[in-house]
C-alpha cells in the first residue's frame, strides 16, 4: 500500500478517472509477457487519442501498431463493465482501466487473453511527450513489481515511436 501511495504522490496523481481526453502518446509499456511488448510486438502500442461519450460508458482508442516496419493505425472501442474496468477486443480479450490520471499523464493496467489462452498483466503509460523522470520510472518499476511484472520489463518507448503523429 505505502509503494502505491508513493507511486501516485510521484505521478502527481488525483484520482484514476480518465477525464483527460484528447491527444496522448505512449510513454512506456510494461508487462510480464516482455515478447509482448518488445519492438514489433503485438501489444506495443502508439497511442494518439482518447475519447469518451457523455458518460464515458464507452472510450474509444487510436493508436498504432508498428509491426514489420509497418504502422497500422487500430481503432477500438471500450465498453466499461459493472465493475468499474473497460473491457474490449483487441489481440484477444483485453481488460483494462485508468488505475492513475492527470491532465498530463495516464496510466492504464489491465490483462490480455489472447487466442491462444495466453493470459499477459500490462501497464501502459500515456503523456503528452515528455519522458518519465527518473522518480517517476522509480515508482512505475515499484508498481509493476507488486503487480507481478519485473523492472526489467519496463520498455520506454517514446524514442521508437516512428508512426505518424
Amino acid at each position: 500500500m505505502v509503494k502505491f501511495l508513493l507511486l501516485a504522490l510521484a505521478f502527481g496523481l488525483t484520482h484514476a478517472e480518465v477525464n483527460s481526453f484528447g491527444k496522448w502518446v505512449t510513454i512506456a509499456i510494461a508487462s510480464d509477457n516482455v515478447d509482448r511488448i518488445a519492438e514489433g510486438g503485438p501489444m506495443r502500442v502508439y497511442f494518439r487519442e482518447i475519447t469518451c461519450n457523455e458518460d464515458c460508458s464507452q472510450m474509444e482508442m487510436t493508436f498504432y501498431v508498428n509491426a514489420n516496419n509497418q504502422c497500422s493505425l487500430t481503432k477500438v472501442t471500450a465498453y466499461k463493465q459493472e465493475d468499474g474496468n473497460y473491457r474490449t477486443q483487441f489481440e484477444g480479450d483485453h481488460v483494462f482501466k485508468p488505475v492513475f490520471a492527470t491532465e498530463d499523464i495516464i496510466v492504464l493496467a489491465g490483462d490480455n487473453v489472447d487466442r491462444a489462452y495466453r493470459r499477459t498483466k500490462l501497464i501502459v503509460v500515456l503523456g503528452k511527450g515528455q519522458p518519465l523522470t527518473p522518480e517517476q520510472h522509480e515508482k512505475l518499476e515499484a508498481y509493476a513489481e507488486e503487480h507481478g511484472i519485473p523492472p526489467e520489463n519496463i520498455r520506454d518507448v517514446l524514442a521508437t515511436d516512428t508512426c505518424p503523429k
